[in-house]
């Protein structure tokens, strides 16, 4: 049986699929719920100095499997958070692992208050509301290293667009990386009444949730080429390929809250359970073996359009159900049955694929023709 254990930064998690930072975490209840459920590693809600003045409503579900939030941090005192939720949870058999932000001078006393006091493993840290100034991102980083001999991990925004750079000034200042936070920020409103769905100043938010899963996984791929240092996935999660993948991009472990807030507490057993039999049926003998399987995949080539040899759909019969859908998803009218015989016309087809990915039944593939 494949093992699913994994070691960051020392730390060692039964399984690699854990809480995120959010409402999930919000008490020693909840983590201490999704400790019995199944998941690997806990992370707290992020604190901050000053509790988080939290908007009504602040939480929507624009489509399904995505949320928009507007619930920012903690609303709880620092103090009293790390004094009993903390505390409740230290004894679960789980590492935890607390959330902090966001200024440097913040950190500073996050950092010192969690320091040495053995309730938690190491400490996250959210650059979301850092701009895009490098040396402040160095200054954050560097508050919390001084303050605290605990693991660091800093969790990255997506609007971050110098990724190499970003890691350049963090690596020294860190122990590994989370990635991505949510993204944004992002509207959504009423028409009828112009009312935005969240209770925030602006109606503004931050998405989260399925349709930030390719963000994510370019940040952990990206992060995991330049560096040497844990990575740990988040962001869009909701299957047990979506898994896979954040680790075969390079993650060494995962975190869950969309998905747990939609679908409740039993996402972790499914998700560990699902990547258990997964290994265990393609030879994956750990977490190590699959971590990374991205990077090392064979060298493929590359097509151009209208440039030499051109790749085009080919159905395969026995799995097609002729639903249409390829069909109807070609904008260009160059893919139609008749009489269940597929005919495409190549001089209207540009080879986009689009064909392939809405084939529920993989019965299209494309191929050099």
């Amino acid at each position: 049986m494949a093992d699913i254990q994994t070691t960051i930064c020392g730390i060692g998690f039964p399984n690699p699929v854990w809480t995120a930072a959010g409402p999930t975490g919000a008490s020693a209840r909840m983590l201490l719920l999704a400790a019995e459920a199944g998941a690997g590693g806990l992370v707290a809600k992020t604190l901050s100095v000053h509790p988080a003045r939290v908007p009504i409503p602040n939480i929507t579900s624009p489509f399904p499997g995505s949320l928009l939030n507007a619930e920012q941090w903690s609303e709880i005192n620092y103090q009293h958070f790390i004094d009993t939720e903390l505390r409740a949870v230290r004894h679960c058999g789980v590492p935890v692992i607390a959330s902090v932000g966001y200024t440097p001078e913040e950190l500073r006393i996050l950092g010192k208050a969690l320091d040495h006091t053995g309730l938690v493993d190491a400490i996250e840290f959210s650059i979301h509301y850092i701009d895009k100034d490098p040396e402040n991102l160095r200054l954050t980083a560097e508050a919390l290293r001084r303050s605290t001999s605990m693991p660091v991990l800093a969790k990255l925004s997506p609007a971050i667009n110098d990724l190499e750079a970003a890691v350049n000034i963090l690596d020294p200042l860190v122990d590994g990386y989370v990635a991505i936070n949510s993204l944004g920020p992002a509207l959504d409103f009423d028409i009828e009444t112009l009312e935005p769905y969240l209770g925030s100043e602006d109606g503004r938010g931050w998405l989260s949730g399925r349709a930030i899963l390719p963000v994510g996984l370019h940040f952990v791929a990206g992060i995991a080429g330049l560096t040497k240092k844990p990575v740990i996935g988040v962001g869009g999660i909701r299957s047990v390929e979506d898994v896979i993948k954040y680790i075969m991009a390079g993650a060494s472990a995962v975190q869950i809250c969309s998905a747990a807030i939609l679908q409740g507490g039993k996402i972790y057993r499914r998700l560990t359970d699902g990547l258990q039999h997964w290994m265990d049926k393609h030879g994956y003998r750990d977490i190590e073996h699959l971590r990374g399987a991205f990077h090392r995949r064979p060298e493929r080539k590359m097509y151009l359009l209208g440039e030499g040899p051109q790749l085009y759909p080919v159905l395969n019969e026995a799995s097609c159900t002729y639903c249409d859908l390829c069909v109807r998803a070609c904008m260009y009218q160059a893919i139609w049955f008749a009489e269940k015989e597929f005919n495409l016309d190549k001089g209207k087809c540009v080879s986009c694929g689009l064909c392939t990915s809405v084939c529920a039944q993989g019965a299209l593939r494309m191929i050099e023709r």
